[in-house]
């Protein structure tokens, strides 16, 4: 080119009086390409042939030719993709948006996952050999696409975000699927076992609510031409844990273990932001702890970041959105590699909205402590809570905890010791220990309820065992108080009935004083 405008100069230069009077021609215009556009139900065909609806929504402001990273953003249980370009973050819920990404730069891809929405198949619950195996068939249509940076040829550089069935597939993907970069799971799970079954109790409010979701929705997808339904053995555990005697079977679970063991969370490479709810009666805090410490353990870079939200309803101060940031951080810093301060490794939040930085998972400095007895009558119709939050117990045996002389952070799994003596036909049932502060009037700590399982042969026996994880600001005012109470909504309600007696003993974990984050 610079060879041609050399020949052209020198000839206007020798023949510049005659080229003067040679009337100048315009070039013509080159065509403006268009900006890319979106792409909504695009069907991406699954190794077993079972389309998957998706969307790719390019970067705000993308010009032609040019490329972004991309973002995919899986939806909750039974739901569509998010076709709507324009969402934004929900603080109650913890997902960004769709558009605070976009915004930010981003591509960003939304699908139906099987047996949801218009996409075919049965849901097995973000099982590896399945949802995962579609995750993997979805990377491969971001790498083909136009708009989408690679790190190299079908390789896209690839961040995941999402709440709760969105949450937890990140997992899976990213444990057997290097191609994914970054990951920030929201309000997931560790195991469902622990989660819907804790201690042999199924947790009927949320149970109902999920299998009921998963099956409407899915025979709403079967009148638009999908298959739209729950796998068999998810099936098997709905019918099981919402009937009589409401009990998964060891086949259960066997299969909800098998989704995600240990392994599969020492097996992610990619950064893990984790985003947990405070308030959160289905997925608690203890699940997001043991990813927490299962990814951290093998080096990979690992940050909790805790809200009041979740699954459940924050009864405190929410404190400010600090989600949004604190993604868009993340995916700066390692998805475009760029010099971003991510925060402190861990930061929880208590009932005020105060948020506080700790370098790792808050360790214990001291306890608060609290002992007592009482008897009570075991009986399903001593109910207290809603459907999906704990509530305080009008009848319970009260357990005053000590007050702290000093301003303290409670953080963590407080633990309970109870010895009991009563005999029932059944043989075994539960008890249900909370810790409420009747300071506040008689708010539960985090909404949170544990379930504590009992033998009723006439013996005396002991139990100990933690209860959920709480974060909670305790001052000299508070008067905290374990209620051990026998039913709550929160949990199928026990079949025995019985005059039982205990005595408890419970020590709740207090913390150092951290820097709040401004």
């Amino acid at each position: 080119m610079r060879k041609h405008l050399g020949v052209l100069a020198v000839a206007a230069a020798l023949l510049g009086p005659t080229l003067a009077a040679v009337p100048a021609v315009a070039a013509p215009a080159a065509p403006t390409a268009a900006a890319p556009a979106a792409r909504t139900d695009v069907v991406v065909t699954s190794f077993d042939g079972t389309p998957i609806h998706t969307n790719f929504f390019p970067a705000t402001g993308l010009a032609a030719g040019q490329q972004a990273p991309t973002v995919m953003v899986g939806p909750g249980f039974g739901l569509p993709g998010g076709r709507l370009p324009v969402t934004s973050t929900s603080t109650l819920i913890g997902s960004i948006g769709i558009a605070p990404l976009r915004e930010a730069g981003y591509n960003v891809v939304t699908w139906d996952p099987r047996g949801f929405g218009l996409s075919g198949g049965e849901a097995y619950v973000n099982n590896p050999a399945y949802e995962g195996r579609d995750g993997s068939a979805l990377i491969d249509y971001i790498a083909a696409q136009p708009e989408a940076s690679l790190d190299a040829p079908g390789d896209p550089v690839l961040g995941m975000a999402g709440a709760s069935y969105g949450g937890g597939i990140q997992f899976v993907l990213a444990s057997q699927d290097q191609r994914v970069d970054a990951i920030t799971p929201t309000i997931a799970w560790n195991d469902l076992t622990t989660s819907l079954y804790k201690a042999g109790s199924f947790k009927s409010g949320w149970g109902a609510l999920l299998c009921a979701e998963g099956t409407a929705l899915g025979q709403l997808g079967s009148l638009v031409g999908n298959q739209g339904a729950l796998a068999a053995p998810v099936r098997k555990a709905c019918r099981e844990g919402l009937t009589y005697p409401n009990q998964l079977s060891a086949e259960s679970i066997a299969y909800f273990e098998s989704l995600t063991p240990e392994s599969m969370f020492t097996s992610i490479t990619a950064p893990t932001l984790i985003i947990q709810g405070t308030a959160d009666t289905l997925f608690t805090l203890d699940e997001a702890t043991r990813n927490y410490r299962l990814i951290s353990s093998t080096g990979t870079p690992t940050k909790m970041l805790q809200f009041c939200g979740g699954h459940g309803l924050c009864n405190s101060t929410a404190g400010p959105d600090r989600i949004t940031p604190a993604v868009l951080n993340w995916f700066s810093k390692y998805l475009r590699n760029q010099p971003v301060d991510t925060g402190a490794a861990f930061e929880f939040i208590d009932q005020h909205g105060v948020t506080r930085a700790a370098p790792g998972y808050p360790e214990a400095t001291g306890s608060l402590a609290g002992s007592g007895r009482g008897s009570m009558l075991l009986s399903p119709a001593a109910v207290s809570g809603a459907v999906v939050a704990a509530a305080v117990a009008p009848v319970a045996v009260n357990v005053p905890i000590t007050s702290p002389a000093v301003t303290t952070s409670v953080f963590g799994a407080p633990q309970l010791t109870l010895t009991y003596r009563g005999s029932a036909r059944q043989g075994s049932t539960h008890v249900y220990a909370q810790i409420i502060d009747k300071a506040r009037a008689s708010l539960v700590l985090g909404n949170q309820v544990t379930p504590v399982p009992l033998v009723l042969d006439g013996k005396e026996h002991t139990v100990t065992l933690p209860l959920e994880e709480v974060s909670y600001t305790v001052t000299s005012a508070s008067r905290l108080v374990l209620q051990v109470t026998p039913a709550t909504s929160v949990y199928a309600l026990p079949k025995a009935t019985a005059l039982t007696t205990f005595n408890a003993s419970v020590t709740v974990p207090t913390v150092a004083a951290y820097p709040a984050v401004p």
